[in-house]
């Protein structure tokens, strides 16, 4: 019990500012990680896509929607990734040669999980991986052996031509029915330049309506090809070329997996590595960030977070059950303060009031620390440096906003 002579009076003011955060669904940043439904499922020991799966998968794509989640992750072929993961991503369209050697695509699984996410809140994009699997593999069912059959076809083959563009009617027509035509991206990832840009032909000498996503190194050349390019942070475009693609209505995130070292969201990095993330994008000029993956989980994700080939934590950002953590949590810390960034600068930039236009060029200048030097290699992507740096733009912005608010 405290007594009457312990009890202190301590009188406050709480200033309420009339900014008001969007909702996730209505963030601007490009939130992009990869999801891989079948390491639910598996985890759980459930039948992929019963209604036991889907009620997790509700729960579990949770904190991916409420951190602003954009892209939907969907996969026209199986294990694209050569099976690195302990659970591989299965095919959520079934490709089946009949007898008579035409084509028929069973579109169940990938109609079921995109309107499970839409219905959640992820709907912005679609991305279907990929025209280009790791070696080149394409699993179908053989109608007249009854056996999945395993086909080899590199994009720079008549094979691959003739099949996709068989596929990408048949897909079109589904995808303009479903009315998704238009949010939908094929996926390629990390391929040798000639690889990409004979796969991208054969697409967009299809359709030139079809949408191209790639994640892997900065190629220019490539740039013109690519309506949404994630390059990864150690090989950057320019400034300029942000600012051409964005000019153009194409949109430009940035991606970490593996490497670097720092700044990456493993088990063992520094929290402040998630949030500066977001502030990178702003500085930048990036639209937002991908990552492989969501919950790539090895095999005891609760116990051990350590792959076998990468480092703890690469595969995945949340636990089973939709658990998050604190790299998750300054992850979305950052995307916070991007949206935050996005208004005030957006406030700013029509105020006649001299003090908001003097602390937004302030702001603004200190924001460019961020970007510094060119040369990735020569970047201080040190915990003490970007806690500085980001504690310090906090205060800016906290201190924009109440002056905007006073107006």
């Amino acid at each position: 019990m405290i007594s009457e002579t312990e009890r202190k009076t301590l009188n406050f003011k709480v200033n309420v500012q009339s900014q008001i955060l969007p909702t996730p669904k209505d963030w601007k940043f490009r939130l992009d990680l990869w999801q891989n439904p079948w390491a639910v499922a598996s985890y759980y020991n459930v039948e992929p896509w019963s209604e036991e799966h889907v009620a997790m998968l509700k729960k579990h794509l949770k904190p991916y929607a409420e951190a602003g989640g954009t892209f939907i992750t969907t996969y026209a072929v199986h294990s694209p990734w050569s099976d690195n993961s302990y659970m591989v991503e299965g095919g959520m369209i079934e490709w089946i040669r009949r007898k008579d050697g035409s084509w028929n695509f069973d579109y169940k699984i990938f109609d079921q999980y995109v309107t499970l996410c839409m219905e959640i809140g992820i709907d912005e994009a679609i991305t279907v991986y990929t025209p280009v699997p790791w070696g080149h593999r394409f699993r179908y069912m053989d109608e007249k052996s009854g056996n999945y059959v395993i086909a080899t076809w590199n994009p720079e083959t008549s094979d691959f031509k003739s099949f996709w563009n068989i596929f990408l009617t048949d897909f079109k027509g589904h995808l303009q029915k479903k009315g998704w035509f238009d949010k939908t991206y094929l996926g390629i990832n990390e391929n040798p330049l000639n690889i990409t840009i004979a796969a991208a032909k054969v697409i967009k000498e299809h359709s030139k309506e079809w949408k191209i996503t790639y994640a892997g190194d900065w190629h220019p050349e490539i740039s013109s090809m690519l309506d949404d390019y994630s390059p990864i942070i150690s090989t950057v475009p320019g400034l300029n070329d942000i600012k051409q693609r964005k000019a153009n209505g194409r949109t430009t995130t940035f991606y970490v997996c593996c490497t670097p070292a720092k700044p990456n969201n493993f088990v063992f990095s520094p929290p402040i590595e998630g949030t500066y993330i977001g502030w990178y994008a702003a500085a930048y000029g990036y639209d937002g960030f991908l990552r492989w993956a969501y919950d790539a989980w090895p095999q005891d994700p609760m116990r051990d977070a350590r792959h076998t080939a990468w480092p703890a934590g690469d595969c995945f950002m949340v636990y089973p059950g939709g658990v998050s953590n604190i790299r998750f949590e300054k992850l979305r810390e950052g995307i916070v303060d991007f949206e935050k960034m996005r208004i005030l600068r957006e406030l700013a930039s029509k105020s006649t009031d001299k003090k908001v236009k003097t602390l937004a060029a302030q702001f603004d200048q200190h924001l460019s620390t961020f970007v510094g030097e060119q040369d990735y290699s020569k970047r201080d992507y040190n915990a003490a440096v970007m806690t500085d740096a980001v504690t310090k733009g906090k205060k800016m912005l906290d201190e924009l906003s109440v002056l905007l608010s006073q107006q």
